[in-house]
């Protein structure tokens, strides 16, 4: 953890004070990464070992990335017919390298993610508790989808809004990866607030790459952010710093060479 001096005044025989100085070790500031995960039946096969591969490696790569200012910690909602917090109810968890596979069946109940997420984004009763007297960076949001809302609106307008309510969700970068033609990309940029903030992947290779830029993207952006949630409204963060960020990894990784719109998933 970072250190910082602490004055400590000590009397001189003449009357005098004499400043000693100790150091005292200060706590990082955390930034916290929600990934809200489709699972519904259309992600079975290569799309959910694909989410599945990915994500086993970035886990790992997270692990190793050494910062002095920041402290990484993450939760991952997976949302089918049923909404799991898949790295338990208990909060935000810090990035050990280890990955939970997730299995695809069911519809995509994404208005009821969305309402799950805003009850866990609260300092009283959800998964920010842990951090009282501690700093936090603007949260990452990261969505993963590849179809349309089952309960409700299908752009997700309801559960959205509702999220909308929150002032941590306000204040947060928000990134979505549309997987496949059938994604819904109206709901994924209902999600993000900003049609750029919206990536499409074709195909597996493509996916892999989108989840690796994205992921580290906005781990880079938000860290070096100024950690703060003021009430009733807090700063929204500059998206165009994320978006940079993103298309910086992908140009890197050769995603336009790799994202054939043609491919099959199959």
């Amino acid at each position: 953890p970072a250190e910082e001096s602490a004055p400590i005044e000590l009397d001189m025989p003449d009357g005098g004070m004499l400043q000693n100085f100790r150091t005292e070790p200060v706590a990082r500031k955390i930034t916290p990464i929600f990934f809200m995960i489709d699972v519904s039946g259309s992600m079975e096969g290569v799309k959910m070992g694909t989410v599945n591969s990915a994500m086993e490696e970035i886990m790992n790569d997270l692990k190793h990335i050494e910062n002095s200012d920041a402290e990484l910690r993450f939760a991952v909602l997976s949302f089918g017919t049923g909404i799991q917090w898949v790295t338990g109810d208990n909060g935000l968890i810090p990035c050990d390298g280890s990955w939970n596979p997730l299995t695809a069946d069911g519809f995509t109940y994404f208005n009821s993610a969305c309402r799950e997420l805003k009850n866990k984004l609260s300092g009283s009763h959800g998964f920010f508790k842990f951090a009282a007297r501690r700093t936090i960076t603007p949260p990452v949001l990261i969505l993963m989808t590849d179809g349309y809302a089952n309960d409700g609106d299908r752009d997700g307008r309801e559960g959205i809004n509702k999220l909308k309510e929150n002032k941590y969700f306000r204040g947060s970068y928000k990134i979505a990866i549309a997987i496949g033609n059938g994604a819904n990309q109206k709901l994924c940029e209902n999600f993000t607030g900003d049609k750029e903030l919206v990536f499409t992947a074709y195909n597996a290779n493509a996916l892999k790459i989108m989840i690796d830029a994205v992921v580290k993207g906005s781990v880079t952006v938000s860290s070096a952010g100024i950690a703060d949630t003021p009430d009733p409204d807090p700063v929204v963060p500059d998206s165009g710093a994320l978006i940079r960020a993103v298309q910086n990894d992908i140009t890197g990784l050769n995603l336009e060479d790799n994202n054939n719109e043609d491919e099959s998933w199959d």
